[in-house]
């Protein structure tokens, strides 16, 4: 592969690790760490998050590293399975765990697609999920007992279905309601929603069942309302919390993929305050052809 690519493969890692720190400082975010309090984590802090997310940095680093080497894919899933045990043993917590497989699958998945159109990045996506799952075999989580349990597909089939949530949900809510409001908070919050009604969330079947995971895509529903209608939703989200935080209720995998989101929109220049530059992979509209709102890159 060439520099050019490299760089490109660099400058994503650097935007999967601003998207994740993105996500932690948004506020408010029912259930979830910010700059308020740690929500329903009482084991967390935002200092501790802020040294997770410095555990991610070197991790996505050290496979920057070695996909420019040409390393084999089962060695950059070794990387991963790493990088998650040291996060455990230096904070006590493996909290960033899904965002550690999300960011490695994506960044890899951009070095090894045919091309930068998001439909080669998305099956290639698919293909890396496959052939890690395969790989690993099935195993005792907390994420696939709430799978078999509830019948929910979770982290695995979103990225086996080359994450619709990212793709389909979230990017296109954001980028609406920011047409619409002209507000990067507004649409933020609106991003939040839809992945709340959309997104499989495990971390939320463990804490409050079946229950928990309807409650999450109610309030969405109506987040979103509160949005559209042109009202602030802050007020909502902060009540939101406080109950949240009674139930024990919380969205991990909501937060993951919030930060995959960001991350996305910033390399592919959607996200205010950026400069531009050619982005690693382009965004498609509607009707499948690319669109200049899109290709500016961050």
């Amino acid at each position: 592969m060439n520099s050019s690519h490299t760089s490109d493969i660099e400058l994503l890692a650097m935007f999967l690790v601003k998207g994740v720190a993105m996500e932690l400082y948004l506020t408010p975010k029912p259930g979830l760490v910010d700059l308020n309090d740690c929500g329903s984590h009482h084991d967390l802090s935002l200092a501790t998050m802020e040294r997770s997310i410095h555990i991610i940095a070197d991790y996505l680093d050290q496979l920057c590293r070695s996909l420019a080497a040409g390393e084999e894919f089962a060695r950059q899933a070794a990387i991963g399975r790493r990088a998650e045990q040291a996060m455990l043993a230096d904070l006590g917590t493996n909290t960033h765990k899904g965002y550690l497989f999300l960011s490695g699958l994506l960044l890899v998945a951009a070095w090894h697609a045919p091309s930068a159109d998001e439909q080669s990045f998305r099956e290639r996506i698919a293909a890396l999920a496959g052939e890690f799952f395969a790989a690993r075999g099935e195993q005792v989580t907390h994420g696939q007992q709430q799978r078999a349990l509830h019948g929910a597909g979770g982290i695995v089939r979103e990225v086996m279905n080359g994450l619709p949530a990212l793709f389909d949900e979230a990017v296109p809510a954001y980028l609406a309601a920011l047409e619409i409001h002209g507000h990067p908070k507004i649409a933020s919050f609106a991003m939040l929603a839809r992945l709340m009604q959309t997104v499989d969330d495990t971390t939320t079947l463990h804490r409050c069942g079946s229950m928990g995971l309807s409650r999450i895509r109610r309030d969405g529903r109506q987040i979103e309302r509160l949005i559209a209608m042109g009202e602030d939703c802050e007020p909502f989200l902060h009540r939101l919390n406080r109950e949240y935080i009674r139930m024990n209720l919380t969205m991990g995998g909501v937060a993951d993929m919030l930060g995959l989101s960001y991350c996305y929109l910033l390399a592919c220049g959607c996200l205010l305050g950026f400069p531009e530059r050619h982005p690693p992979f382009e965004r498609k509209n509607g009707h499948g052809n690319p669109s200049e709102g899109f290709s500016g890159a961050a």
